[in-house]
């Protein structure tokens, strides 16, 4: 899947900076491939901000559109703005039709700029009548005043068509909960309607056009579905903010590629500790406006996440500040900030208002207490169980946040507390051989795109920087890299190579064998990619071919001098350090 077909621009920019979520995709396309048979419910995505949740649902729908299956996707964003009902139904009815011929015509402009009424009328006229007796539907509707109608025939598109055509939908509604706050039934935009959600009640449980609605004020997104969809018509599925250890990295490399940011093998690890796995956090080291730094080493690395975390106009810090100031505004400051901290500090301890009030010897009564944690609760800062019982929230990138932001009240409440990015680089990373060893492991699993990644950052290389023992070693100007390049022979069977480089006049050609176990590579690697690399040599006779293998785990005897013989050459580690761009 080509990333420059998709149809939607996706808000995340370069689509490459959508690194892993492997698991969470696998998940969501069996859940999709359950549409077509009718047995896949509406689903809502609960996460907080900042955790990739737009550019995760917009990739569902870019991932669905390419793939030209059995389910049309539909991408409907709810903006975070006051509109007049009318003007909504009429906005959602253009989106969706151009989004559904779109779809049927193969046409990616119309998803990214929808058509005019008028202009979808006269397509319906010729191909799909029933948008175009719904653009008259919509009019008429609109001149009498009935605005209910306008809008409720027009969510239920989706299910009337899917049921007349056979062809199922995935309905995405981003921000769903922004229809309770944003709608109003006057032009002047002075009566809003919070009820608006209800409208979809009996839509829920479409199975041939389910919902996927997704929201990032998590409380209030849950709130909204339990009150107007009885929350069981919806499974709740929770989106972490992080990525697993692997992706992490990955995305560390990634992003100082496409950033054009020098970086070292042990900074992109310790960025990735630091931050926890968490790609935004991620995002704003790599881009940091942090004076002199320098992500080729552990001071300058460290330099950069506190930067981040301390300085008034960080990216990182602006925008949890933001966050935690405006929620904090709406409650007493000092009581609030302290029962915020004393709770996020204790992750899966729950307190009432009372073993609460006792533990931090509070100046309120229980019922303020109790008051203050429901606004916490309802602002995402901590979890509510029941009516009366509450719990620190397990988000390793909030807990770090609000400890810098509240240094004062964390010395009030601990005054042994060290909070210098110092103890926890310590605390995460253990000694320099504990760092290493880390290192090596994530080598080993990343090793392919570690390599792809340099030579991408470094744009001109000599192959002698990375393998010895090559005939030839010419400036080599990137042009493309293809991943798992596949070769067949003349007997029909393909061949895998791990990387192929081509430089950008089409003249030299470098193909990569990757062996990541820790086990010396033998005979059988060597040989296997010189056959292939004939096969490729042979079917392009006016290039210069070389060939390497990378191998972790060093060579067998057999194996160095074969390679030594046969001029392949040979490396056993990945330990690059970009101090400069071209």
């Amino acid at each position: 899947m080509n990333l420059d077909d998709f149809p939607l621009d996706e808000r995340i920019g370069d689509p490459r900076l959508l690194v892993g979520r492997e698991k969470e995709f696998a998940e969501y396309h069996k859940w999709i491939a359950g549409i077509p048979r009718r047995i896949s419910k509406s689903r809502v995505i609960v996460a907080r901000k900042k955790c990739g949740k737009t550019a995760f649902v917009q990739r569902l729908f870019n991932q669905l559109w390419c793939q030209n299956g059995p389910v049309i996707p539909i991408y409907i964003e709810i903006d975070e703005a006051k509109t007049w009902f009318p003007d909504l139904a009429k906005d959602y009815f253009k989106t969706f039709a151009s989004q559904y011929i779109a779809f049927l015509e193969r046409d990616p402009e119309l998803v990214k700029q929808n058509l005019d009424l008028d202009e979808i009328r006269d397509y319906g006229k010729r191909r799909y009548k029933i948008l175009a007796r719904h653009v008259d539907s919509l009019e008429k509707n609109f001149e009498l005043g009935f605005h209910d109608s306008m809008w409720r025939d027009t969510i239920r598109l989706p299910h009337s068509i899917a049921g007349i055509n056979k062809t199922p939908f995935l309905v995405i509604i981003d921000e769903f909960q922004n229809l309770s706050n944003f709608v109003y039934t006057d032009p002047q935009k002075t009566n809003l309607d919070e009820t608006i959600p209800g409208t979809y009640h009996e839509l829920s449980e479409s199975k041939i056009a389910p919902m996927l609605a997704t929201g990032s004020v998590v409380s209030r997104l849950i709130e909204v579905v339990e009150r107007y969809l009885e929350g069981s018509r919806l499974t709740e599925m929770h989106l972490s903010p992080y990525l697993t250890k692997e992706e992490g990295v990955t995305a560390v490399y990634r992003y100082a590629e496409i950033y054009r940011e020098p970086i070292s093998n042990e900074g992109a690890l310790l960025i990735n500790q630091l931050c926890l796995s968490d790609p935004y956090f991620i995002s704003c080291i790599i881009r940091s406006k942090c004076p002199d730094r320098d992500l080729t080493t552990r001071e300058g690395v460290i330099r950069a996440v506190d930067f981040e975390t301390t300085e008034e106009d960080a990216e990182m810090l602006v925008g949890w500040r933001s966050w935690f100031e405006r929620t904090i505004g709406r409650v007493n400051q000092r009581h609030a900030k302290r029962m915020l901290l004393y709770l996020t500090r204790q992750p899966g301890k729950i307190y009432t208002a009372k073993t609460l009030k006792k533990a931090l010897n509070l100046e309120l009564s229980e019922h303020e207490v109790e008051e203050r944690l429901v606004q916490l609760k309802r602002a995402d800062m901590l979890r509510g169980f029941w009516s009366n019982e509450f719990m620190g929230l397990k988000d390793g990138t909030f807990f770090l946040l609000l400890q810098r932001w509240l240094r004062n009240e964390l010395a009030e409440l601990d005054p042994e507390a060290d909070q210098g990015i110092e103890y926890l680089v310590n605390k995460l990373t253990g000694e320099k051989r504990a760092l290493q060893n880390q290192l090596n492991q994530v080598s080993g699993r990343l090793a392919e795109a570690q390599l792809e990644i340099d030579m991408r950052i470094r744009a001109s290389f000599r192959p002698s920087v990375y393998f010895e023992g090559l005939p030839e070693d010419p400036e080599l100007v990137v042009g493309e890299l293809f991943p798992r390049y596949m070769v067949q022979g003349p007997d029909g069977k393909k061949g895998e190579i791990d990387l192929r480089v081509d430089d950008r006049d089409g003249k030299i050609t470098l193909l990569v064998e990757v062996k990541k176990t820790r086990e010396p590579s033998g005979e059988a690697v060597v040989k296997k990619l010189i056959t292939r690399a004939t096969l490729f040599a042979e079917r392009n006779q006016e290039r210069m071919v070389l060939s390497a293998v990378l191998s972790l785990g060093g060579f067998t005897e057999e194996a160095r001098e074969l390679c030594a013989d046969k001029k392949v050459g040979t490396a056993t580690a990945i330990n690059y350090i970009h101090k400069q761009w071209d």
